[in-house]
């Protein structure tokens, strides 16, 4: 009985590996470009050699962990490199999806950190066959890019019903491209990319680039945002909450501390003593919740304002001179038939008490 279950534990282990290994092939059949850097860039990337391209390229590691990248190193330079696919990307027959990760280790004043897809040099410009020209779209509202010092991961997902997805840090953001030339196609006439560049003109050093992607299935990019991006995100953001917290939770305690003790000597005011037990109630919860005290505050300065306001305007009352109250008149001259009654009747006789005799 135990060799039997030893048998099916085993023919169960063999099932699954070959399950794994087989979800991996074709992982790696819809991964069309990886590039994490793990290994030198040397002789796999071409560095521009074109004149007034003097930024140096490094192969170093992100600040805090042991995973390398593509890192500006210098600032107010220009910089450009190129990674050659082995065979055009085709961006007519599925979806297609691009993405990397940029981290600005020291911020970004005045720079770019972008990649450019680029198609074969003996491919023509598409032209739009409703205009005849040929013309650079941007996006109108494009997302915002993170300024901070964290790891971010971008993505762009294109799909053969013209649909175009980005995200930032796997959230999709929304908008919109103008075109007064808008015209519709069955199928998306895109050139394929040949080449993954880097061409920036930054004052600002520190950019690191790393996992490259371009992939025919969502589920690759999203799988190495959970493996390569996220672990590096969570650590970056767990430190920057460490290194704020100190400084920033004593000076803002303090403030808050000072605030309270303010607010409870406003409470304390004699033209505010109706409304104390509000106040104090406030104040109270405040202290609970610190981050309502701007709240707070504001509604504490509105009830100042209005009893302050309604001392100054509602304490003196205009005088009013009385005047007679007119009498009504009717459009009917002559009165109406009780009018007339009253006016011709004559005022009621004294009534007499009536005296009663005493009969003896």
């Amino acid at each position: 009985m135990r060799e039997a279950e030893r048998v099916s534990l085993r023919l169960a282990i063999v099932l699954l590996l070959a399950f794994i290994s087989f979800n991996q092939l074709f992982a790696e059949d819809d991964t069309i470009l990886y590039e994490s850097f793990d290994n030198s860039f040397d002789g796999r990337w071409i560095v521009s050699e074109k004149e007034g391209y003097n930024g140096e390229w490094k192969h170093e590691k992100s600040e805090g962990h042991d995973d390398y990248g593509l890192l500006v190193s210098e600032p107010a330079r220009k910089y450009a490199i190129v990674k050659e696919l082995d065979e055009p990307a085709s961006l007519k027959d599925g979806t297609v999806v691009l993405q990397f990760e940029t981290r600005l280790q020291k911020g970004l004043e005045c720079g770019g950190a972008y990649l450019k897809y680029l198609r074969p040099q003996e491919a023509g410009w598409h032209k739009n066959p409703k205009s005849g020209e040929y013309v650079e779209h941007h996006l109108k509202f494009p997302p915002s890019v993170p300024h901070d010092k964290l790891t971010h991961v971008y993505t762009a997902i294109l799909k053969p019903d013209n649909e175009l997805q980005i995200l930032v840090d796997g959230d999709e953001k929304k908008k919109e491209i103008p075109n007064p030339d808008y015209f519709e196609l069955d199928q998306p006439e895109f050139e394929p990319i040949a080449a993954v560049g880097i061409e920036i003109w930054t004052m600002q050093d520190g950019i690191l680039f790393d996992n490259i992607l371009i992939a025919q299935d969502e589920k690759v990019a999203s799988s190495i945002r959970d493996t390569t991006w996220k672990p590096k995100f969570d650590i970056e953001k767990e430190k920057e909450k460490a290194d704020e917290a100190p400084a920033g939770t004593d000076v803002l305690g303090g403030f808050q501390k000072k605030v309270f003790e303010l607010l409870y000597q406003v409470a304390e005011l004699s033209f505010l003593s109706e409304h104390k037990d509000k106040i104090t109630e406030l104040i109270e919860k405040a202290e609970k919740q610190p981050i309502i005290t701007i709240g707070v505050l504001v509604s504490i300065v509105v009830v100042i304002l209005t009893v302050f306001l309604k001392l100054i305007f509602g304490g003196k009352k205009a005088k009013v001179e009385k005047k007679p109250e007119p009498v009504a008149e009717t459009s009917n001259k002559e009165g109406s038939g009780d009018e007339k009654a009253e006016e011709n009747e004559e005022p009621a006789a004294p009534v007499r008490k009536r005296q009663t005799r005493r009969e003896n």
